[in-house]
């Protein structure tokens, strides 16, 4: 019996190599290439387009592409000779099969920002390039600390708070000058930015959501495994949103009620505050339905979708992802109209202006 099993045994030792070597892994690379003969194209009743052709990676291998074989089926925009795209690319046995990934977007995304920086110093001015200036801080800040800060496991909304302030408090102070003035309308902003996370915060949790709505939220709940981390950048994602707003809110009061005292240097606190408040009230009924819009235009689709479905209207609202942009919009207008008297109060203590064409007496 012992001479069996060992006999067994060592056929089965023999044999192990036979069968991990009969298995040769599948290796796969990432590759840019150029489009440089197309074969031909096939309309979906869709109406996208599946497309042939023939492309040159950067290595000078050449390859045909059937894009109905490929990880996306159905293309919504045109594929030319000339164009770069990126290439996925299986090492198998019988050789390497090439797939599409991608078209490159990166050279005609560069044209539309240099034709947005021109429209902006043209018609901004020194303003303009201000302005700019600030993006690329914006820019910098979100890339340079945010998004690691949050992939690095610290909590989504502290580390927005924390960028928000400083994007705040570099962009208005940049883009309208070291003044008192500037720095009440941070100020006020900083008050409405607090608004903004009381009802986020809130929002969320009475609406039952779980961050969890979108394929991307749940990728990246998958992909780092942190319970708390869908609802926290859900979170974040709504205060960042309403940050720009807010902004714009208190700047708009600022300058309100600096030109009221511009006006007549006579006038009381509380007169500024009332008649600024006049002006903020238009505002306030303009920037909610601009909010609303903006949201509802980012989540079009999902709209539609459900609109599509014909779904009962308890049904329509009890969709998370419909329930993720009510909220969205409901946090930031909320924290948006508490703003405007917030800011607005701020801007009465700026210092009084006084009216040189009296100054002689």
């Amino acid at each position: 019996m012992s001479r069996l099993f060992f006999a067994f045994f060592g056929i089965v030792l023999l044999l192990a190599p036979v069968a991990t070597n009969s298995q040769v892994p599948i290796e796969n690379r990432q590759s840019d290439a150029s489009v440089i003969e197309m074969l031909g194209q096939t309309k979906q009743e869709s109406g996208l387009f599946d497309y042939r052709f023939i492309a040159k990676t950067e290595y000078g291998e050449e390859f045909t592409i059937d894009t109905s074989e490929s990880y996306i089926s159905g293309i919504g925009y045109d594929l030319d000779v000339g164009d770069s795209v990126s290439l996925q690319i299986t090492e198998e046995d019988s050789g390497a099969i090439a797939y599409l990934e991608d078209i490159h977007r990166e050279k005609n995304l560069g044209w539309m920002v240099l034709i947005f920086a021109i429209i902006a110093v043209a018609v901004g001015r020194w303003r303009g390039v201000l302005s700019l200036l600030g993006l690329i801080v914006t820019i910098g800040i979100l890339f340079g600390y945010l998004f690691p800060s949050i992939l690095a496991g610290n909590d989504p909304v502290t580390s927005t708070v924390i960028a928000s302030i400083v994007i705040l408090a570099v962009n208005m102070h940049l883009s309208h000058g070291l003044k008192r003035q500037t720095f009440l309308a941070f100020l006020g902003t900083t008050v409405g930015l607090a608004f903004v996370v009381i009802f986020t915060k809130a929002f969320i949790y009475f609406g039952s959501l779980s961050g969890l709505a979108s394929e991307e939220a749940t990728l990246l709940f998958w992909e780092t495994g942190s319970v708390n981390l869908p609802v926290g950048i859900l979170a974040a994602g709504i205060i960042l949103g309403a940050v720009g707003v807010l902004d714009d809110v208190a700047i708009t009061q600022s300058e309100v009620v600096n030109e009221l005292l511009l006006a007549n240097p006579n006038k009381t606190k509380k007169e500024l505050f009332v008649q600024a408040m006049r002006i903020g009230r238009h505002h306030i009924a303009s920037t909610v339905n601009t909010l609303v819009l903006v949201y509802a235009g980012a989540a079009l689709p999902v709209f539609l979708l459900f609109v599509y479905g014909d779904l009962s209207t308890q049904a329509f609202f009890n969709n998370e992802l419909v329930a993720e942009e009510m909220i969205r919009t409901l946090a930031g207008t909320c924290a948006l109209v508490l703003t405007v008297p917030i800011s607005t109060w701020f801007a009465t203590l700026a210092p009084r202006v006084v009216d040189k064409s009296h100054k002689h007496h």
